[in-house]
């Protein structure tokens, strides 16, 4: 009788991801390290994929890998890179390339995403009847994608991650200490909500965070952070909203 070793299967995990936008390894090392003075508990012995897309200039991988591990932080891929002396200066040092699905499909919903946000800039000058023609015109166009808000009826256990990519994040049900909630749009939560709460991980700072009965470890919006103990005893089982007040984390009742 033979006795099972291995087996392969497909699973989809979530990771966070550092988009590296200067190729400074001094400058890169400075800026993480401000992040994880914020939120030391957070990014204790954490994970990620880096980035390197928006990097137009050539780049020493050698001493950028060295001062993003010289943080604790972990680097378990690399995505954005097509340049050969890079891909095998980031193979030198045992990092894996991650190819993403799809590039072509990606690149016109990010071209089609900035339309759409430039439309939203100037809807106040446009009449509703010019408003609705073009919603018409753009709904005839097949290459836009439009993202539904990922909802979750099922409670998240501690240790689970959930990411909702482009789009917003619905949990009806309870979040457990221990669990992650990632979107980057708005999350909300039908429930307790007691794990981790990150809004706006692309860099929006208009979502926000809505609980019916808050007890977050952690509450965060496009990088700013509240802890638990920073957040007031009075907020604490309400029903609550945050957001982005000046760039400063606000909490609100809504009962």
């Amino acid at each position: 009788m033979l006795t099972k070793i291995i087996k392969f299967k497909q699973n989809n995990f979530s990771f966070y991801v550092i988009y590296l936008y200067n190729n400074q390894p001094e400058l890169i090392f400075n800026a993480i390290k401000e992040k994880i003075n914020h939120s030391p508990i957070f990014f204790k012995k954490i994970s990620v994929i880096i980035n390197i897309n928006y990097i137009k200039n050539e780049i020493d991988w050698k001493k950028v890998y060295n001062a993003i591990i010289s943080t604790g932080i972990n680097i378990i891929g690399v995505i954005g890179c097509n340049n050969k002396n890079i891909i095998k200066s980031i193979n030198n040092t045992g990092i894996p390339i991650l190819f993403t699905n799809n590039k072509d499909q990606k690149k016109n919903q990010n071209n089609d995403f900035k339309k759409q946000k430039k439309n939203v800039n100037n809807i106040k000058q446009k009449s509703i009847i010019q408003i609705i023609k073009e919603k018409n015109s753009l709904s005839l166009n097949k290459n836009i994608i439009y993202n539904k808000s990922k909802i979750i009826y099922n409670p998240i256990r501690s240790g689970q991650q959930i990411y909702a990519y482009n789009s917003d994040l619905i949990i009806i049900n309870n979040v457990s200490t221990g669990a992650e909630l990632i979107a980057d749009g708005n999350i909300h939560i039908y429930g307790f909500m007691r794990g981790k709460a990150l809004s706006g991980a692309n860099g929006d700072k208009n979502c926000q965070i809505f609980c019916t009965q808050l007890f977050a470890e952690l509450l965060s919006i496009a990088g700013e952070y509240l802890l638990q103990e920073q957040i007031p005893n009075k907020f604490l089982g309400k029903s609550s909203r945050i957001y982005l007040n000046n760039k400063v984390l606000t909490i609100k009742s809504c009962s």
